[in-house]
């Protein structure tokens, strides 16, 4: 069992950012230790917003706290996600930076760079800069969707080839051990899939089925089952091979758009032969 910290956002009705964190995390036998850069009664999909994020004052205090009062030497891994406000940049920054001083430090920080789809923004460009310049020349493993991967790089990546030049400028430009691209489709969008670009030139790619559907949370769920794998001593390869085909399989199951089918289809996120 590992200790796994998750920082991004928490929804009481739906799956999304810590509601599949802490689930995911648990299902592999890991200890998920989660900190909400918002608390909402659901995600945006259902409608109006409803919640907000904690004062910055708050969110730095209790991440300052957990250093303080529990240490962060035996946490395995860390993921940031959705955040809240651009007050919280630099507190992330801090704890990571504290992190790896220590003899934790050795795991993995992956960053979900949540900022938009489809293409826009769904947050302020303050905070999409503020991930830019401060969290990712930290991260080991950046995980962007098709949009965030151009927005991070100035390309504009509609094809496979754009998101592997793509992957390749974050790797030239930063101390990134690799990057996962999802939901990369071509011009017509007639091939979805996800793309592992890693710093030593191995490449994967893993193709979505026709039932496959974009569904609210699949890409906090990809990275959630990711890191979880990393953490039980899986290579990066066959995290990302497993974590990209269970998610396919639960994107393939849900109902509708707006949920995942993540808690009655649990069995999917171990591999076969992991106890449960």
């Amino acid at each position: 069992m590992k200790k796994i910290l998750s920082i991004q956002s928490s929804v009481t009705a739906g799956f999304v950012g810590n509601a599949v964190a802490g689930p995911v995390l648990l299902a592999l036998g890991h200890h998920p230790m989660l900190v909400n850069t918002i608390s909402l009664a659901a995600h945006p999909g259902y409608g109006d917003r409803a919640g907000g994020p904690p004062d910055d004052l708050l969110f730095s205090g209790h991440l300052q706290g957990l250093l303080k009062l529990h240490g962060v030497d035996d946490i395995a891994s860390v993921m940031s996600g959705y955040l809240g406000s651009s007050g919280q940049i630099a507190p992330i920054a801090e704890l990571v930076t504290a992190w790896r001083g220590g003899m934790s430090g050795r795991g993995h920080y992956i960053l979900d760079p949540v900022m938009g789809d489809l293409g826009r923004l769904y947050i302020t460009p303050e905070l999409a800069e503020g991930m830019r310049e401060r969290l990712l020349p930290l991260a080991d493993i950046v995980t962007p969707n098709q949009f965030e991967l151009g927005h991070l790089t100035a390309t504009d990546v509609r094809t496979r080839e754009d998101a592997v030049a793509a992957a390749e400028t974050l790797l030239a430009q930063h101390a990134l051990t690799a990057v996962i691209a999802t939901g990369i489709s071509d011009d017509n969008h007639s091939i979805v899939g996800d793309l592992l670009v890693c710093r030593d030139g191995t490449q994967d790619w893993h193709q979505a089925s026709d039932r496959t559907q974009n569904v609210a949370g699949g890409g906090d769920l990809l990275t959630a089952l990711f890191s979880g794998m990393l953490a039980t001593g899986c290579s990066l390869v066959e995290s990302f091979r497993h974590a990209s085909t269970a998610v396919k399989a639960i994107l393939g199951a849900s109902a509708s758009p707006r949920d995942l089918a993540l808690l009655e289809n649990m069995e999917m996120l171990r591999p076969v032969g992991m106890e449960a």
